[in-house]
């Protein structure tokens, strides 16, 4: 055989080794890409299952949400309540007052005695005057924590619950006068831990006659059909005067020393006039 023969002959020998290999390679690459998604997840899953359970078990139990805390008093709780009604339920003047069951998102709600009430988070309690009280109340909050507390005003339209106060972290107990004419009303109360609360009568004088007199600080308490009457006060100090019906006040006289003011206001079965001054003598006298 010539030399350009011999060198040909090689050249097919190697085109067709080459052909022969490519064709292996691609037998080989179809076989793994059938068996190998059957093949991965027993040569895997031994050690898949032992990592996920070491992982399960080294991970914290979840913390309990807001609403699992323990609430002071637990449920069952109950107290005299002779002041007002039950917490959270309904409850006659005079009787002994009973937590009843919480809405859902609220606590349960602990009396501790005439008027007085303890509880954690958010709840409501449900109060009613006693037969011989027709006066107006102070509502006090004791609390390290966020919280808020709210009344119904059903003769309201425009703002059918009411803020008496709004407080953050307060030192001190937090005060706010509430005189209803109704015998019944629903104090609603968002905290953000435990809180102690109060509903206490405060003392008043009553206008009757159409005049009432007094000195310094006083709250007055009118039931009638007038809405005009006349102010006078006599001394050297600030003094202010607020109508009050339920947990609304409004501003009618705002003077300084000596003065008369005649003032007028919205129609109620029962109206307050709160006389805010350190001092001196003052005066109502109702009509014209």
């Amino acid at each position: 055989m010539s030399a350009p023969a011999a060198e040909d002959a090689a050249l097919r020998i190697g085109r067709f080794s080459l052909a022969v290999w490519l064709v292996g390679l691609l037998i080989l690459g179809g076989t793994l890409a059938f068996a190998a998604p059957r093949l991965l997840p027993h040569l895997f899953s031994a050690d898949w299952n032992q990592d996920s359970a070491a992982h399960s078990a080294a991970e914290p139990a979840a913390e309990a949400g807001p609403g699992s805390a323990p609430v002071s008093g637990g449920e069952g709780a109950s107290g005299d309540n002779g002041d007002g009604g039950a917490a959270g339920g309904g409850g006659a003047a005079g009787s002994a007052g009973s937590p009843g069951a919480a809405s859902e998102g609220e606590t349960p709600v602990k009396s501790d005695g005439a008027g007085s009430y303890s509880g954690s988070r958010d709840a409501t309690i449900d109060y009613q005057r006693r037969a011989d009280y027709d006066g107006p109340f102070e509502v006090v909050v004791t609390s390290g924590v966020d919280v808020s507390v709210a009344v119904d005003d059903p003769d309201n339209p425009k703002w059918p619950v009411h803020f008496l106060y709004n407080s953050a972290d307060r030192n001190e107990p937090a005060t706010a006068l509430l005189a209803p004419a109704r015998d019944e009303f629903t104090l609603t109360i968002d905290a953000e831990g435990d809180w102690q609360l109060e509903v206490r009568p405060v003392p008043y004088a009553e206008l009757e006659g159409g005049t009432v007199s007094g000195y310094g600080p006083a709250l007055v308490r009118y039931e009638g059909e007038e809405v005009l009457a006349e102010f006078t006060y006599k001394g050297e100090s600030n003094i202010a005067v607020y109508t009050w019906q339920e947990s609304r006040r409004n501003l009618v006289v705002n003077k300084i020393g000596s003065s008369s003011t005649r003032f007028s206001w919205q129609p109620y079965p029962v109206t307050y006039f709160l006389v805010d001054t350190t001092d001196g003598q003052w005066s109502f006298r109702v009509g014209r």
